[in-house]
């Protein structure tokens, strides 16, 4: 075969071809071991680092109370508008109380005639140092009666907002409605416990506190849940015929005013103690007294007409005390933040009319997650900015407590933080806070992100570039220290400043 004939145009053409495909494939072989762009490298550097927990909170005021009046009526007085400020048991509005004025008057007479018909029976055995123990006496015992009353009502007023703490209707499991019924109004019952609120088709059971069987809640309507006070309403469209579960807490444990609301009632009940008791050891001192000075009086008249006496005093204060639920007084010292009534109104017992807050001792709460609060110490300094006063308005704070028991809220498990702050005329009870905590701090340390660390067999590892052109690297084990914020992370060792190190391979 001839030179001439062995190379054919067509043979050219293939051969041709044949070497092309050949370059191609290898300058795409030698392009993808030499092509560097997927990969991402940053010089290691030292740095100052911070880390810092930050959290939204708010401005609570160490008092606040909600206030009504235990009776029903027409007010005839409201002594007080927003922004006074109060002493504890200071009158703050009144209902009409002609009536219990009249009973009060008819009973401090018969009072007075008992009181006189004793001391008829006393004048031929005692002298004048009798008369005035037994006036010593009479005395204490109004005084006992009286703290009594007082302190009642005071525990009973700390104890329906106690019991009213953030009530609504929980959900079960498995419930089909998106939409939770709304409870509204004033448990006016006085034991704990829990509403449970069944759906059956249209028709609701109702068990716990109350039973009622087969209860019609139409959509849109508000009805009483029960008797003691409580409403529900049930949204638009959500009375259809599922079966649905909902649970009332009396109180709700989980409300953020729970634990307040708990403390001030057990604060009132050891008050109560306490003022009873002082007033009762006054009056048993008084009747030992009077006794000493009596010896030579003749007993069972004496007794008959200090029964008479006591039974009239339990007249008066029956009396006293019906003219106090026509009262609200001040449980504590504090600033008045809310009037919601006139006079000339009708008042329903135990709707909330008057606020009380102790705006001169406000502070502030936050939720911060299970994830941070082992970072948070005692006395911490706190930077808060406020929404209502501007980002370029910074406070410091310090962190007053971490409470030990957690909170779920939207399913993350948090722990209330409080912190105290130094009081100014612009901060006010309700105000978003923007808190950030500095839990520690590094200087001049080798950092890097966090995304270039690398975990093989519980160690940790930085890829280090041997080749910038190439960027081939290896990996180095190294020690770590502070997770800053930024994303940065300290290296304590197995990495030099000014190393060139990878931060990022894409392995698409």
């Amino acid at each position: 075969m001839s030179i001439r004939r062995f190379f054919t145009k067509r043979r050219l053409i293939w051969w041709g071809i044949a070497a092309l495909v050949v370059g191609l494939i290898a300058m795409q072989v030698y392009k993808s071991k030499h092509d560097t762009s997927n990969i991402l490298t940053e010089t290691a550097k030292r740095q100052n680092l911070t880390q810092s927990v930050l959290a939204t909170g708010e401005v609570v005021s160490n008092t606040d109370l909600s206030l009504s009046f235990k009776g029903s009526g027409i007010v005839k007085k409201v002594s007080v508008k927003v922004g006074d400020k109060v002493k504890a048991d200071q009158l703050l509005a009144n209902l009409e109380q002609a009536s219990e004025l009249a009973s009060l008057t008819s009973a401090r007479g018969a009072l007075a005639s008992a009181q006189a018909n004793y001391n008829k029976v006393l004048s031929g055995a005692s002298n004048e140092e009798i008369q005035v123990a037994q006036q010593a006496v009479d005395g204490a015992l109004v005084t006992l009666n009286s703290t009594k009353a007082q302190q009642q009502i005071i525990v009973n007023n700390a104890l329906r907002i106690y019991l009213n703490s953030g009530l609504e209707a929980e959900p079960r499991s498995g419930n089909y409605n998106n939409q939770d019924p709304v409870i509204t109004g004033s448990y006016l019952g006085t034991v704990e416990g829990k509403y449970t609120i069944d759906q059956n088709g249209g028709e609701f059971n109702i068990r716990g506190l109350e039973s009622i069987d087969d209860v019609n809640f139409p959509d849109g309507v508000t009805k009483p849940l029960g008797t003691k006070g409580l409403f529900i309403t049930f949204p638009d469209g959500t009375t259809n015929t599922f079966s649905d579960n909902w649970d009332v807490e009396i109180p709700n444990t989980q409300a953020s005013n729970y634990l307040t609301n708990l403390n001030a009632y057990q604060a009132a009940l050891e008050s109560q103690i306490v003022t009873v008791a002082s007033a009762q050891s006054n009056y048993d001192s008084a009747v030992a007294n009077l006794n000493l000075e009596k010896a030579q009086a003749q007993p069972a008249d004496l007794q008959a007409a200090q029964a008479q006496v006591l039974s009239a005093q339990g007249q008066v204060q029956s009396a006293q005390s019906a003219l106090e639920n026509t009262i609200i007084r001040a449980p504590a010292d504090g600033t008045i933040t809310s009037v919601d009534i006139k006079v000339g109104e009708l008042a329903t017992s135990s709707d909330a009319v008057i606020v009380l807050q102790d705006v001169d001792n406000l502070y502030l709460e936050a939720n911060v997650s299970e994830a941070n609060v082992a970072l948070i110490k005692m006395d911490q300094e706190v930077k808060v900015t406020f929404d209502a006063l501007g980002p370029d308005r910074e406070f410091i704070a310090k962190v007053a407590s971490v409470e030990p028991a957690s909170n779920v809220v939207s399913g993350v498990v948090n722990y209330k933080l409080t912190a105290r702050i130094d009081q100014f005329s612009e901060l006010r009870p309700g105000m978003t806070a923007n808190m950030t905590i500095e839990t520690g701090s590094r200087s001049n340390v080798i950092a890097v992100p966090q995304r270039a660390i690398i975990q093989k067999n519980n160690k940790k590892y930085i890829r280090v570039v041997t080749n910038l052109k190439t960027k081939a690297y290896v990996e180095t084990e190294v020690q770590t220290g502070l997770l800053a914020d930024g994303g940065l992370v300290e290296v304590n060792s197995g990495l030099q400043a000014d190393q060139e190190i990878i931060t990022f391979i894409d392995s698409k």
